[in-house]
């Protein structure tokens, strides 16, 4: 069965659907932007010390954010996929795909570890140029793909208890950090949106604790 003609693919690939993917497409837009500045410090190398921590700030936050985000579809959002669709040989080549390809990913970002630490960093370039094909066409794919298996798949309620369980799983401190970091950069109503997504009084916790404390540190 082809995921196209699943019911409900295109309100969950456009986030109209009950299942609300406002912060897995927020991720996904984050993870580009932090890309386009990986790549930027390629292009402009420095030996200011306090830029080279900031883009080393930078590249941290990606790299942990990532790894929170494939580790919660690994461990969560995939299998709970697999379990309501067993039905579907499509669907389960389309997981067997994302968690492939999220293998895949782990190398390079080791790669461009080495490339930072090289006195030179000469490869840096290659190294980013590879992370940046390989993510950006994961990222496409499951858009594509992946995503409106959640609409077909779950309620409103059971992809709010997945998020639930993501989050407790997490712990608050990476909450505080994800939430700054997706709307760091975002567009206005991007950023909005995403914000919109926590209970009232965690906005407030956002907006006086969490936001502040992740612009004291300079990134990229």
């Amino acid at each position: 069965m082809a995921t196209s003609n699943l019911p409900g693919t295109d309100a969950a690939r456009h986030g109209t659907g009950d299942a609300d993917l406002t912060i897995m497409l927020a991720a996904h837009a984050a993870f580009r932007r932090d890309l386009v500045r990986l790549a930027h410090t390629t292009a402009a190398s420095s030996a200011d010390p306090s830029r080279h921590a900031a883009i080393q700030a930078g590249w941290e936050t990606f790299k942990r954010q990532l790894h929170l985000h494939h580790t919660a579809e690994d461990t969560i959002i995939w299998p709970a996929l697999r379990q309501r669709l067993d039905h579907s040989d499509h669907a389960q080549s389309v997981l067997d795909a994302m968690e492939e390809e999220h293998q895949l990913i782990d190398p390079l970002l080791a790669a461009v570890d080495a490339a930072f630490a090289e006195p030179d960093g000469s490869s840096l370039g290659d190294a980013t140029d590879a992370l940046t094909s390989q993510l950006t066409a994961h990222l496409t794919h499951e858009e594509r793909d992946g995503l409106p298996l959640i609409g077909v798949a779950l309620t409103a309620a059971e992809w709010r208890a997945a998020g639930f369980k993501i989050a407790r799983s997490s712990g608050l401190s990476d909450a505080a950090e994800m939430f700054a970091w997706l709307a760091d950069g975002a567009d206005q109503d991007t950023a909005q949106a995403t914000i919109a997504t926590l209970p009232p009084p965690v906005r407030v916790l956002y907006r006086a604790i969490w936001k502040p404390r992740y612009q004291r540190t300079p990134r990229w």
